[in-house]
This record gives structure tokens, sequence and C-alpha cells, in this order.
């Protein structure tokens, strides 16, 4: 993995019983193979597996508008003042690829109405087998070539030791299988944070250093995700298109920011805002959106949906666009607690009726007491480096060629919506607001 240190995404969960639990039998021991990673923590033990296939399978429109769906809903709850445990969303990045599939990983534990509410925030109308099916074949097809480097990595930790906490043995295989999750036992203590961190690390090529600062007394297990991608822009940006440029905020002073120019050939329009997509080396693009003068970027982000939004990728308007993109930064630590359950998703985070049967048997109840998000973005003259998106190019045949007799002005001088998608599927990775570059 050569990435360099632009853009990664990384997603934490930890699913612990109610309280402290100790029995006397002690953990069943798993015979499981051992790993076969570069990264390998001790003490514990270690299992992966070889990966299930799913990338025949089609994506369809359903999945489509659900997975642009999930995406919206997470970024909005997350802006929610109510829902942001950082009491900061300016600058807010989210991975709906990241979130999806640590916690598909998490609901093939779970058992009864708890699955059920896990499967319709996840895939709306779609059964739960079709969405994983899905999902799983959107991340097998994401491009991975040597001009947009995409990785992603899984991996389950369960306590050992001095808890009556036994993992479900077919729940772990599936993991490895399923979702090519690492799996390892340890006694979750200092040294297993540090293990789980370097794992972060190593798994995001240095970009997010750590997930824990120290694991509760009452936590039983994490499920963790790992995305990191880089691309480089399809015509990167020469020093003279690199300009000071004023950007204003929707509150506070004006900042002086570098605004970097380019003429694209991707128009993006609705009624509230205007934008374009600029194209990376491979089959992933930037896409950007400017709420019109007057109209508050969450505003604009509430009303936009799913629909809206795939219809914007799927219906892009092929024009000549003198755009302005500033050069940006941007790190995200979400506590997503509140926001899952702001989009229906309540028993998984009830500690006396959640149901996690599938998961593991305890004397306590288990449940999930924390999701947790790292995001890590930053744009360039030579590219982004971001968490990944599939998106299929529709129709045959090459795209018309924009008219040159009728250019656009899009210049991102305030704040704005911004995405990292795969142009196939028209679906994003990354999905952010920006407020302040400067």
């Amino acid at each position: 993995m050569k990435l360099r240190r632009y853009a990664a995404g990384l997603l934490g969960l930890a699913l612990v019983i109610g309280s402290v639990g100790c029995g006397s039998d002690g953990p069943k021991t798993l015979t499981l193979s051992a790993s076969t990673q570069e990264f390998a923590p001790e003490p514990g033990l270690a299992v992966t597996g070889g990966a299930e296939v799913y990338a025949d399978i089609p994506i369809t429109d359903t999945f489509r508008q659900n997975y642009a769906d999930f995406s919206l809903k997470l970024l909005r709850e997350s802006r929610r003042e109510e829902n942001n445990a950082t009491g900061n969303p300016e600058n807010m990045m989210v991975s709906p690829l990241s979130a999806m599939l640590a916690l598909e990983m998490t609901r093939s534990g779970a058992r009864e109405e708890t699955e059920v509410e896990m499967a319709k925030t996840l895939y709306g109308e779609l059964s739960a087998q079709e969405g994983k099916e899905q999902l799983l074949s959107f991340l097998q097809n994401l491009p991975r070539e040597e001009q947009a480097q995409f990785h992603f990595a899984n991996s389950i930790w369960f306590r050992m030791g001095d808890t009556d906490f036994v993992p479900e043995e077919d729940f772990l295989m599936d993991a490895a299988g399923a979702y090519e999750a690492g799996i390892y036992g340890a006694p979750f203590d200092e040294d297993t944070v540090r293990d789980i961190n370097n794992w972060v690390k190593y798994e995001t090529d240095g970009m997010i250093d750590s997930i824990l600062n120290e694991i509760p007394a009452e936590a039983v297990m994490y499920l963790i995700n790992a995305l990191a991608f880089e691309a480089r822009w399809s015509e990167e940006y020469e020093k003279n298109d690199v300009r000071k440029a004023d950007f204003f905020p929707e509150d506070g002073e004006m900042q002086t920011v570098d605004m970097m120019y380019s003429r694209e050939g991707t128009y993006l329009a609705d009624e509230m805002a205007v934008g374009f997509i600029k194209h990376y080396e491979s089959e992933y693009a930037f896409l950007a959106l400017l709420p019109k003068e007057g109209t508050d970027v969450d505003a604009y982000v509430e009303q936009l949906t799913p629909e809206k939004l795939v219809g914007l990728i799927d219906n892009a308007e092929y024009a000549l666009v003198d755009a302005g993109l500033p050069k940006f930064k941007a790190e995200t630590d979400l506590d997503l607690n509140e926001v899952l359950k702001s989009m229906g998703m309540l028993l998984a985070f009830d500690e006396n009726q959640a149901d996690f049967k599938g998961m593991g048997q305890s004397s306590r109840n288990i449940y999930i007491s924390s999701v947790r998000q790292k995001t890590f973005v930053e744009v360039d003259e030579t590219g982004t480096r971001a968490a990944a998106v599939t998106s299929v190019e529709p129709g045959d045949g090459a795209a018309p060629e924009p008219d040159p007799t009728e250019i656009k002005t899009v210049i991102l001088d305030r704040p704005f919506v911004y995405g990292i998608v795969d142009t196939r599927n028209g679906l994003p990775l990354f999905l952010g607001i920006m407020d302040n570059p400067g």
C-alpha cells in the first residue's frame, strides 16, 4: 500500500455488555487459522478468511437511491447541534461507505427487531440479504489502479480472559469471509489499545493514528472499518493556476484562500445550486455543489433528496465550466450514537432490548455502546485522497463534446457541498461540507 497522506476514513464500533460480567468458565477456545496479514498484533489470536466474491451481483437503482439516502442523512444528522458530540460541525465530512461496512458487519450478529431496524436504516426497502450483496458488490468493484489507489480493511476485536463473553464462531468466520475481516482475541488492556491504534495507523497509511484512548471495563468487542484513497487529477493544476482569492463564510470574516482555477467539462445544476465534476485519472471524480446566493448550505443539504443527488450526477450537462476550487484540508471526529438513533436505529443502542445473540453469549445483554467515525481529507494541486465511491458510467459510447460557445462559471468562494464519487455508480465514498478552507 503506497498511499500518500491525503485522505482516509475510519469508523469503529464498540459493542459492549450492559455491565461487567466475569464468568468462572472463561472464554471458549477457538480453532482458527493464523493471520496472513502484514500486521498481526500480539498477544491474542488472529484469523483472516478467503474473501467471498460478490462482484458479479448487479447494483440496482433501488440500492443507489438507498445508499444516497443513507449518505445524506448521515451528513445532515451529524451537522445538527443536538447530535454533534464535538460541538463543532464546521468543515464536516462523513464516509457513508465506511459507516455502512462497519454497521453491516454488526448487523450480521443482530437478531429479531434489532436486525430489522438496522437493515431498514442501511438499505430501506431492500431485504437485508439484497442490501448486503449489493454493498459488497459495490465495494469489490471499486477501481484499484496505480493512478487511483483504494484500500479498505475490516477487523473485529473481542475480549479474552476475565469475562464470560463467548463470541459465536459462525459470526467471526462470516466476518472473515464476507468482509475480509481480521479477527483478534485480546485481553483488552493497554497493550490492546496500542494494538488497535497500530492497526488503524497501518491500514490508513498513518493518516489516522488512533481510534481509542482507552477501553472501558464493560467493552467486549470492537468492529472497525478503515478506508484509504489517493488519486491524481486527470489534469493537474499548474503553478499559475493557483492564486489568492477571497472566501466568504456564512458566519465570520472573509478569508484569503489559495484558489485553484481550471476549465472543466461537466456542469451540475438544480433550482438551488450549481456545480461541477472534476475527474481523476481513474473512474473517480470530485463533485462540488455551490448553493446559490442567499441559500444557506445546511438549508440546501436539508432539501437535497437522494433522487436529486443521484439525478444531478446521472443528468450532468457536458458543458465548459470555468471552475474555482480552494485548496483545503479537513479532519472530522464524530460520535454517531445520536445520529444513528435519529436515522431509525434505536434498539441496537438499548442496553436492555438490543438483541445481538448472533454475535456471542454473555450473562449480560449485548448492545452497541459507541459508534465513532474519524475522517481526513486534503485537496491540492495534484489530487485528492479520501475514501472510496463506485460509479457506473451510464450509456454506451463516448460522451458528447461540450459546446464551446457557452461557458459556465462556478467559483467555490463560499460554503459548498463536496463528495468523492465513483463515476460508474454515481455514489459518494465521502460526502462533506466545506464551511471555511482558510
